[in-house]
């Protein structure tokens, strides 16, 4: 057995292993500006890796094993006056350098003074070794992602203002 795949006793098959690899992020921040410049999502606390590591510096998730993932990206945004708009994208690197993915684009335009979870998700497929990050901005200054309670509920259970989940 290797970590691409199990040969079978004839020697001429390969099926490749189930590796898994899951990771949670989050920050808790209470207040996170978002610019009009796009800036990287880097969540600070990490629990949870298996097969993807992290670096908070620099936002970037790297894989160890090539797989199928579900992907669960959860900004808690405000905007702070009317017509504004968050947008979230992707970046890959596979050793030549960060590319843009190029439909990993969403756009969420915001209620004023009203908090609302903006909710990126999908199915990915990602390489042994590639590396990910993302990037948020917005189209005006007046937007802010904060970290918020479940009201009622002991101990506490949070919002973070950032919460990023592969499976």
């Amino acid at each position: 057995i290797n970590a691409a795949g199990i040969l079978f006793p004839d020697q001429t098959q390969q099926k490749t292993a189930y590796l898994p690899g899951s990771i949670e992020v989050y920050d808790r921040s209470a207040s996170i500006a978002v610019t009009t410049t796009p800036t990287i999502l880097a969540p600070a606390s990490q629990m949870n890796a298996n097969g993807i590591t992290y670096t908070p510096a620099t936002g970037v998730f790297t894989w160890q094993y090539a797989g199928s993932f579900a992907l669960s990206l959860v900004v808690n945004a405000i905007a702070s006056s009317a017509g504004q708009t968050v947008y979230i994208y992707a970046q890959s690197n596979t050793g030549s350098g960060w590319t843009n993915i190029p439909n990993s684009g969403k756009s969420y335009q915001l209620t004023n003074g009203q908090v609302t979870q903006v909710v990126y998700s999908g199915a990915v497929v990602r390489t042994a070794g590639q590396q990910i990050r993302y990037y948020i901005y917005s189209n005006d200054s007046h937007v802010t992602l904060q970290t918020s309670t479940l009201p009622g509920v002991t101990p506490t259970v949070y919002i973070p203002a950032i919460r990023i989940q592969y499976a």
